[in-house]
């Protein structure tokens, strides 16, 4: 039987025809872009009293706030971004593929987790999958955001420890870990984390509890500087990516750099 441990070298190996099987024999990559299709596009009606443990770990309050009350006020999706989200998709879907070519046992993909809280809301969501028994969360990176995996997550502005470890809760795992791929150079990376259960209701209650609180009683995230040298502030990762920052930060000016964009404040 399959271990998680050696996920990472038995896809290289299936890659390079080392496997059991072909890599893409099993694999019907039509029906699986079709799927990955399908889920990109559908738009999600919140039920009542609900949060999704992609939202319960994300380190502005505001932004949550925004998503449950004023969800209108969203900046729209262009094109570049729907791609880079469905691009994504398609590598969670390969990869795990992979992974079943290689001879792991996948299971449970998208599964619906539920968390019930004492205060009477709920968390729900959907997880990656199971492999090899160990619930997998699987994330495409960059060279620099693989780093952030390597340091256990410490700088996490997007709260995927927070919504893995929600994850393991609701269903009952102790083992759990991300499965990245960087993007950049091909290389997979396995890193579980621990889950402190304690710290994860804590957290999840909180967000319940701010998006009943007025807006203005949340703080906005600080900006941080826009370089070494320089005396003028932008915003920093988690709410570069926000789609309510115009909202937050109508002071804010975009200036496009060679590395992309940039929110000075």
């Amino acid at each position: 039987m399959k271990s998680i441990d050696t996920l990472v070298a038995d896809v290289y190996a299936t890659l390079e025809g080392k496997g059991m099987a072909s890599p893409f024999s099993s694999i019907d990559l039509t029906e699986s872009l079709q799927n990955v299709y399908a889920k990109a596009n559908t738009i999600k009606e919140r039920p009542p009293k609900t949060l999704y443990f992609s939202e319960v770990g994300d380190p502005c309050p505001r932004k949550l706030h925004y998503r449950v009350n004023s969800p209108q006020l969203a900046e729209g999706i262009d094109g570049n971004t729907r791609l880079k989200f469905f691009y994504g998709d398609v590598l969670e879907t390969l990869v795990l593929s992979l992974a079943e070519a290689a001879g792991h046992t996948v299971t449970d993909r998208q599964g619906r987790a539920s968390l019930e809280l004492s205060n009477g809301w709920k968390i729900s969501g959907r997880i990656d999958a199971v492999v090899d028994n160990v619930l997998v969360d699987v994330k495409s990176t960059t060279k620099y955001g693989e780093e952030k995996f390597k340091n256990a997550l410490a700088d996490d502005p997007f709260g995927y420890k927070m919504q893995l470890g929600g994850y393991a809760i609701a269903l009952g795992h102790s083992t759990t870990g991300f499965l990245t791929i960087q993007k950049e150079l091909g290389h997979l990376g396995w890193y579980p984390i621990s889950v402190n259960e304690k710290e994860i209701i804590s957290g999840a209650t909180k967000a319940t509890e701010n998006v009943s609180k007025d807006l203005k009683d949340l703080p906005r995230l600080s900006p941080v500087p826009q370089s070494k040298t320089s005396k003028n502030k932008k915003l920093c990762t988690s709410c570069s990516y926000c789609p309510y920052k115009k909202e937050c930060w109508p002071e804010m000016r975009t200036f496009f750099y060679s590395n992309g964009p940039e929110f000075l404040v």
